[in-house]
C-alpha cells in the first residue's frame, strides 16, 4: 500500500511539474490597445521611452500624445505617473473588423484599384488585401516568366529562424550581369505587422517592370541602375500573424523561442552598429516588443541583410516600415545629424514633395531613439563595406495603421514611387539631374483676377544640361487649375508672372524641372501656396496682469477674417514674442473655430506670458500668426504697452484694415483704430499717386471707426487709400471694378 502511494505520488509531481513546465513555456499573448497620453511637454516624450515603451508611429499633438501600446507597456503609464484614456480597446479586432470585405467586394474594388493605377501585375492578396509570404514569392516568379529580360529569378539570401528562404531578386537591363551600376536597395516587413511596407515594394517592382521602354525616365533608371529588393524579411513572423490573426495580429519580431514562455528578436534593434547602445533604443528584455537579441547580428535575417549589403555596393537602400508619413535619415542611436545630414536632407525634401512626408530630423516630434538599427548600420559601418545612404521610410498616416484598410493599400505604395526614383537618381550622390532647390511665391494673399502671382525658381544641375520648368495651379483638392512654362531668365533661374484666380480659395503650384538631354521628371511645391481669400488680420488683444503667478500676463488675441466669400477652415493661432525679457508663452498654438467671411474670433482662453521682471521695458512686441491646416496663412504685428489692470479689449495700435469688399462697386467700407486721441488722415490716390479724396481730417478718440468711399463717378481701376495719425502712416491698395 505504502509502495503504491508512493508510485502514485510520484507520478503526481512528474506530471504537476510537466504541467509547470509547460505553462511556464507557453507564449503569452498580450492585448494591444490604442491610448491617447496626457503630456506637457516634449520633456515627457523622453520619459515614455526611458521607461522602455515603444514609441514608433507615434501621434504627437499639444497637450497629448496617441499612441499603440500592449497591456505590459500599459500597466507601467501609471506607475510612471501618465494619465491616459484608451481609444481602442483591441486594436487587433479593430484593424480586423474595418478591412472585413466580401469575397464579391474585394474582386470589385480590386478591379477599380487595377483601373485607376493603371497596374498590370501588382494586385490585391488573400490576407485582406495584403500579399501572403507564399504569394509573395509568387509574384517574383511571375515577374520573372513575364519580364525575364529585366528581372532574376529570386534568388535566397539565407534562411529564418524556422528555416523559411529569405528571397531576394534583382531589376536591370541586364539582370542576370554584375555591372558596373550604381545599386539601390529596397526592403520591408522587417516588423511583420508592418504588411503595407510589402506592399510598396512590390508595387514599385511592377511599376520599373511595366514602365521600362515607355516611360523615357524609367527606361533611364533601369538602364543604369541595379535594383536589388528585398520584400520579406521576417518571412516566420509573417507566417505566425496569417496562421493565427490575420490581418491584425501585432506581433513585430521574428519566433527565436527566448525561453520562460517569451519569443522573438526585435529585427530593427540587432544590427551590429551601435547595437545596445541604451537601454532606450532597444530592450535587454526577451518579453519586450524592443527586445535586440542577445548580440549584434546574433539573428538570421540580420545577417542576411548585411551579407547582401557587404557583396553588392548599394548607393542607396531605401527601409520600408510603417506607419507615420515620415522619412528617417541616420543617426537614430542617439538622435543626432551625420557628417552627411545635408545630403540626406535634401534628398528626402526633394523625395517627398509629392505625398507630403516629414523628415525625419531630431527636431521632429516625438522621433524615437533606436539602436542597432539598419539604416545606422547601413551608413554607419564603413569598414566592412561603403557606407550606404540608407533611409527608414515609415507608409501611411495615424489612421491607417500598421493594418491599413483594403483601399488605401494602392494609393499608399503609389505615393512612394516618386521618393524611390529621387533616390535612384541620387542627385548630388550618384547623379545631379537638373532639380529645383529653391522657390518663392509672392504673395500669400492676392486679390482675385487683379493681383499677379510672382514666381521664382533656382535650378541645382550642370550648366551643362537645358531643362525646362513648368508650373502647374491646383487647388487645395488637388483639382489641376491651369499650366504654363516659366520663363529662364538666367543660368539656373526662372520667373514667371501668374493672373490670380477668380475665385477666393487656397492654391498651390507645383514645378516640373523636365530634363532635356537626360529624362528626369523632378518637383518642387514647398512654400509654393498662396490664398485669394482675405486676409485674416489682427482685430483686437486683451491682455490682463495676473496677481498669481507674479510677472505673468494672460493675453488673448482677436483676428478677423475680411474675406468676401472664402471661410477659413482648421485654424491655428501663433503668438510669437521675441523680446529679450520674454520667459515663456504657454500654449504654443490654440485652436480657433472656422471663421466666416467678416467674422473675428478668438481662442478659447488666453495665453500665458512669464516675462523677467528684471529686464522689462513695460511693452510687449506680439507677432500673431494665423496658421490654416497648418500652413502660415497670415502674420500680423502689434506692439502692446501694459499696465491695464482690469480685463478688457484694448485698441493697442494704429491699424489701417482691408477695404471691404475688394473688389467693390460703386462703394466700400474702410475701417480704422487710434489708441490714442489723434489728428486723423485719410486720403483716397490714383495709381499714379494723383490726391482724389479727402475721406477723413479730424481729431479722433481712442477707438475703432469705420467710414464708407462712394466712387460713382471714377473710371474702373487701382487706388490707394493712406492713413496718417501721429507718426503712424499706412497705405493699403484697392480694385474699383464696374
Amino acid at each position: 500500500m505504502n509502495k503504491l502511494f508512493t508510485s502514485f505520488f510520484i507520478v503526481l509531481v512528474v506530471l504537476l511539474y510537466s504541467s509547470y513546465l509547460f505553462a511556464q513555456q507557453q507564449e503569452v499573448v498580450e492585448k494591444y490597445s490604442k491610448v491617447r497620453i496626457t503630456i506637457h511637454d516634449r520633456s515627457d516624450l523622453q520619459k515614455l521611452q526611458f521607461a522602455g515603451l515603444s514609441l514608433e508611429g507615434m501621434q504627437v499633438e499639444e497637450h497629448y500624445v496617441e499612441l499603440i501600446l500592449s497591456e505590459r507597456e500599459i500597466m507601467k503609464l501609471s506607475d510612471i505617473g501618465f494619465s491616459y484614456e484608451t481609444l481602442i480597446d483591441d486594436i487587433t479586432k479593430y484593424y480586423q473588423e474595418r478591412s472585413r470585405r466580401t469575397d464579391q467586394e474585394m474582386k470589385d474594388l480590386g478591379r477599380e484599384m487595377k483601373k485607376k493605377y493603371r497596374t498590370g501585375g501588382f494586385g490585391f492578396g488573400s490576407m485582406a488585401g495584403f500579399y501572403t509570404f507564399n504569394e509573395v514569392v509568387a509574384e517574383l516568379d511571375s515577374m520573372r516568366m513575364l519580364y525575364p529580360n529585366l528581372i532574376t529569378a529570386k534568388f535566397s539570401i539565407g534562411t529564418t529562424f524556422e528555416g523559411r528562404t529569405i528571397w531576394a531578386a534583382k531589376i536591370s537591363d541586364n539582370p542576370d550581369v554584375n555591372e558596373e551600376e550604381p545599386a539601390i536597395l529596397l526592403n520591408s516587413l522587417t516588423h511583420p505587422n508592418e504588411p503595407q511596407s510589402m506592399m510598396t515594394v512590390v508595387y514599385f517592382m511592377y511599376y520599373l517592370l511595366e514602365n521600362y521602354g515607355s516611360d523615357p525616365e524609367i527606361t533611364h533608371l533601369i538602364d543604369n541602375r541595379e535594383f536589388y529588393f528585398v520584400p520579406v524579411i521576417c518571412a516566420d513572423g509573417y507566417e505566425y500573424i496569417r496562421q493565427n490573426e490575420p490581418n491584425g495580429r501585432m506581433w513585430r519580431k521574428n519566433r527565436k523561442d527566448n525561453g520562460n514562455g517569451c519569443f522573438g528578436v526585435n529585427g530593427n534593434m540587432n544590427y551590429g552598429y551601435m547595437w545596445g547602445y541604451n537601454d532606450i533604443g532597444s530592450s535587454p528584455d526577451p518579453c519586450s516588443d524592443k527586445y535586440r537579441g542577445s548580440g549584434p547580428f546574433s539573428e538570421s535575417e540580420t545577417q542576411a541583410i548585411r551579407d547582401l549589403c557587404i557583396e553588392h555596393n548599394f548607393i542607396f537602400s531605401n527601409n520600408y516600415h510603417s506607419y507615420g508619413n515620415v522619412v528617417f535619415p541616420p543617426w537614430a542611436y542617439n538622435l543626432t545629424q551625420t557628417v552627411d545630414s545635408s545630403v540626406f536632407n535634401n534628398l528626402i525634401r526633394l523625395g517627398t514633395q509629392l505625398n507630403h512626408y516629414d523628415l525625419g530630423t531630431p527636431d521632429w516630434p516625438g522621433i524615437p531613439q533606436v539602436n542597432g538599427e539598419s539604416a545606422d548600420w547601413m551608413y554607419g559601418d564603413q569598414i566592412s563595406k561603403p557606407k550606404i545612404f540608407a533611409v527608414d521610410t515609415e507608409v501611411g498616416n495615424a489612421v491607417d495603421g500598421q493594418w491599413p484598410p483594403p483601399e488605401r493599400i494602392f494609393p499608399l505604395a503609389q505615393e512612394n514611387v516618386y521618393l524611390n526614383k529621387v533616390l535612384a537618381w541620387g542627385p548630388g550622390v550618384i547623379d545631379n539631374p537638373p532639380n529645383i532647390n529653391e522657390g518663392s511665391l509672392y504673395s500669400s494673399y492676392c486679390a482675385p483676377s487683379v493681383d499677379s502671382i510672382r514666381i521664382t525658381a533656382f535650378e541645382s544641375n550642370p550648366e551643362n544640361y537645358n531643362s525646362v520648368v513648368t508650373a502647374f495651379l491646383y487647388d487645395l483638392n488637388d483639382n489641376l487649375i491651369d499650366e504654363f512654362e516659366m520663363n529662364e531668365i538666367s543660368t539656373n533661374n526662372f520667373y514667371a508672372s501668374y493672373l490670380a484666380p477668380q475665385e477666393e480659395n487656397f492654391y498651390y503650384l507645383l514645378l516640373k524641372d523636365e530634363g532635356v538631354e537626360i529624362p528626369s521628371n523632378f518637383y518642387y511645391k514647398k512654400n509654393l501656396r498662396f490664398t485669394t481669400a482675405g486676409p485674416v488680420v489682427l482685430d483686437s488683444i486683451w491682455c490682463v496682469k495676473l496677481s498669481v503667478p507674479p510677472r505673468t500676463y494672460s493675453v488673448r488675441p482677436f483676428v478677423k477674417n475680411l474675406s468676401d466669400t472664402a471661410t477659413i477652415r482648421k485654424v491655428k493661432l501663433n503668438l510669437i514674442c521675441d523680446d529679450p525679457w520674454i520667459q515663456s508663452i504657454q500654449p504654443v498654438i490654440w485652436d480657433l473655430p472656422n471663421i466666416p467671411p467678416g467674422e473675428r474670433v478668438g481662442p478659447s482662453s488666453a495665453f500665458t506670458v512669464r516675462y523677467i521682471d528684471s529686464l522689462f521695458s513695460g511693452e510687449f512686441n506680439f507677432k500673431i500668426k494665423v496658421m490654416s491646416d497648418n500652413w502660415p496663412y497670415w502674420t500680423d504685428s502689434v506692439q502692446v504697452v501694459v499696465g491695464v489692470e482690469k480685463e478688457d479689449f484694448q485698441i493697442l495700435t494704429y491699424k489701417l484694415e482691408q477695404n471691404y469688399p475688394n473688389p467693390f462697386n460703386p462703394s466700400t467700407k474702410i475701417k480704422y483704430s487710434v489708441p490714442q486721441s489723434s489728428t486723423v488722415i485719410i486720403k483716397i490716390f490714383d495709381i499714379l499717386g494723383n490726391e482724389i479724396e479727402t475721406l477723413v481730417n479730424e481729431e479722433k478718440q481712442a477707438g475703432t471707426y469705420e467710414i464708407t468711399w462712394y466712387a460713382v463717378n471714377l473710371p474702373s481701376g487701382v487706388y490707394f487709400y493712406q492713413l496718417k495719425a501721429g507718426d503712424f502712416v499706412q497705405t493699403k491698395k484697392m480694385v474699383l471694378m464696374k
